[in-house]
């Protein structure tokens, strides 16, 4: 049923057969206890004939493995691939391309909106899934029978409906819609976000002074930092709610960082020292230093225009078949509305799909 990878040689020999298929479902195992990075246990690959359970913990590297996760000739399908994304990016340093994901090609096609891999092979095969093996320990070894079984399983079944909703968005004119929404997939890998640039991922930060969002940006940039160097989750570090106190209430103090920052006694003696001295050097830098100020326009839109644009926008997702969480976002419309034009948004395969559509609305009002 399947073929156990640990050896160079194997490793190589599959890596030849596999580029010369046209896709390949993938799927990885992995652990992330206390870790910032994930540690991956297993990679499965399935060619539509044979499958591989590739043991990355054997081997010595996964050199080989590049050039068919980064061929632009063979498709990679994946199931909602995020993780799985950023497991290849810390394990070989690469983003797998072109990539097709089975998740958003249910929603694309009506069928469910952020529907779980167990949901999508009930619906397409009419198989249940087990999920007994789903949190088992992927870092041990051996692996167990069931275990194996459960990963190959895993490949197998996801080309079969990979094939199925290839078919289906071929006859509705629908796969560029996949292919354009999945090459974004890679854009925004956590562990790829430059430190000095994390601090835009925090929420709260909209009308900090400027002073105060420099120190939300040296904070999160060392912890960033420090997260990696350390392999510790981030929050472990400092969470985000002590980060925005320390800025919004200007805590001066390792003390304050505890009574009013609530960082953990365990944080404070470990980093206080080093988040106090960040801290006050991030205040004493020119206003011309520090980052611009985030200000997000939440003004209130024309609520009956909203209404009836999403209104709109549910109507034409019934119509398409499409997934109306998908298809039109309410943040979207909202920015519509202020800009009173495309938002990014709604730009690309959304444009013809529902863009147009609400633009004409708009024009009505």
């Amino acid at each position: 049923m399947f073929e156990y990878v640990d050896q160079p040689g194997q490793l190589r020999d599959v890596v030849a057969r596999c580029m010369t298929a046209p896709a390949i479902a993938i799927d990885t195992e992995f652990a992330r206890f206390n870790t910032y990075y994930p540690m991956v246990g297993l990679i499965q690959l399935y060619d539509g004939e044979k499958c591989f359970l590739i043991d990355p913990l054997e081997l010595p590297d996964l050199e080989p493995l590049k050039a068919l996760i980064s061929s632009p000739d063979i498709l990679k399908v994946f199931h909602s691939c995020s993780e799985d994304l950023e497991v290849f990016q810390h394990s070989m340093g690469l983003i797998p391309s072109p990539i097709f994901d089975t998740q958003i090609s249910a929603a694309l096609m009506g069928v469910g909106f952020s529907m779980s891999y167990q949901r999508l092979v009930e619906h397409y095969l009419n198989i249940i899934l087990s999920k007994e093996e789903t949190r088992s320990d992927w870092l041990q070894r051996p692996l167990t029978a069931k275990q194996l079984d459960y990963a190959a399983l895993d490949v197998v079944h996801l080309y079969e409906v990979y094939q199925m909703q290839a078919e289906e968005l071929a006859s509705a004119d629908r796969l560029h819609w996949v292919m354009e929404e999945c090459a974004r997939l890679g854009l925004d890998i956590p562990t790829m976000v430059g430190p000095d640039e994390w601090y835009k991922k925090i929420k709260g930060t909209a009308r900090l002074s400027r002073q105060q969002l420099n120190v939300v940006k040296v904070l999160c940039a060392w912890r960033e930092i420090t997260a990696r160097e350390e392999n510790t989750p981030r929050n472990r570090i400092v969470d985000q709610k002590s980060l925005l106190s320390i800025a919004k209430l200007e805590l001066s103090s390792k003390k304050d960082f505890q009574t009013k920052g609530s960082m953990t006694p365990r944080g404070v003696r470990k980093y206080g020292d080093i988040i106090l001295s960040l801290t006050l050097a991030a205040r004493n830098q020119s206003e011309d230093e520090c980052p611009i100020q985030i200000l997000k326009d939440n003004s209130p839109v024309n609520s009956q225009q909203l209404k009836r644009l999403r209104q709109v926008a549910d109507e034409q997702a019934a119509l398409l078949g499409v997934s109306p969480e998908l298809l039109a976002k309410r943040r979207d419309i909202e920015e519509m509305i202020r800009l009173d034009g495309l938002p990014e948004g709604l730009l690309g395969w959304r444009e013809e799909a529902i863009g147009k559509l609400l633009l004409r609305e708009m024009d009505s009002f």
